[in-house]
């Protein structure tokens, strides 16, 4: 090796070093200021509090509640709000404050696990994609295309149809519906870190880790990827709320878990006959939906104000 080129090997290195540890820095920062940058906007703290009542309720749905959401009594059917039954009592006399905690703990479940799944295997896919470029990206790219073009509704309701045909129930359903919304959510997580790869490749220490002879799958993985996991967190949980949505939606329509379990979707549905006698059975479902997208979609907004530097100094 000549003089020149330990000299390079040497500045490549220099720069390869803080990037590393810079990355840990920011990390560390990123925690340590993350309620502080919370609270600097107030979209992000009103999305952070309601998404806290959320999942507090969620968790403490057996100690906040003491009704079966299932068990029928028909002897209290169709109860106003009262000290007893704090949202009233539905067409079959179901507590509906129980069905909300209940159907809300599975409906957040199902969100979270969907998501989960589509980033798990969207964000190594276009990670690898756009690392490696040329043929690869070129193939895997159009295969995401293909995906992409195929409308997310039709796949979800082709799914859920076949698990019906199948008699697949219970947690069994709830699984093939994580899969079918975080396999529908995949390419779009895939295009987007992809994306941002191509322009992340190009930067010093990227080209410091290959002079110093780590490996692609290690440059792409654990130096790249941190860097460009501040979009895909935003993507994430604003696409929460759209999941949520979409499980409303097919219980609805009558898609999504069969009665009697504790549904949002299902029990809109079930209220339509009683609009006009009882108009609180479907407010309620109705505003627990809002509410939770409201909250996702908030708190959404707010990281990306928060994570966007551009958008940070406006």
């Amino acid at each position: 090796m000549t003089e020149i080129q330990a000299d390079k090997l040497a500045e490549l290195q220099a720069v390869r070093a803080p990037a590393i540890g810079g990355r840990l820095a920011r990390w560390r920062m990123a925690l340590g200021n993350a309620w502080h940058e919370l609270r600097k906007s107030r979209t992000a703290s009103i999305g952070a509090v309601m998404l806290v009542l959320l999942f507090g309720a969620c968790i403490a749905t057996p100690w906040i509640t003491t009704y079966d959401p299932i068990k029928q009594n028909y002897r209290e059917r169709l109860q106003p709000p009262s000290e007893k039954h704090l949202l009233g009592t539905d067409r079959m006399g179901r507590d509906i404050y129980t069905r909300l905690l209940y159907g809300g703990r599975r409906l957040v479940a199902i969100a979270l696990l969907a998501v989960t799944f589509g980033l798990s295997v969207g964000i190594p896919y276009g990670v690898l994609s756009g690392y490696f470029g040329g043929k690869v990206d070129t193939v895997a790219m159009r295969f995401i295309d293909g995906l992409l073009a195929f409308p997310g509704l039709l796949f979800y309701l082709l799914v859920v149809t076949l698990a019906r045909e199948w008699k697949i129930e219970g947690i069994a359903n709830d699984a093939v519906l994580v899969f079918a919304l975080g396999f529908a959510f995949m390419p779009e997580v895939a295009r987007l870190s992809r994306g941002t790869v191509l322009a992340e490749k190009q930067k010093e220490y990227v080209e410091a880790s290959r002079a110093v002879g780590d490996g692609s799958l290690s440059i792409a993985l654990r130096q790249i990827l941190p860097n460009i996991i501040s979009p895909l967190i935003v993507n994430a949980t604003v696409r929460l709320g759209y999941v949520i949505l979409i499980v409303a939606a097919l219980s609805f329509l009558g898609l999504g878990t069969p009665p009697p379990t504790p549904d949002w979707g299902s029990d809109l549905a079930a209220a339509r006959d009683y609009m006009e006698t009882a108009p609180l059975i479907a407010a309620f479902p109705g505003l627990a939906i809002c509410y939770t997208v409201l909250a996702f979609n908030l708190f959404g907004d707010g990281l990306r104000d928060i994570l966007d530097p551009r958008l940070a100094e406006r």
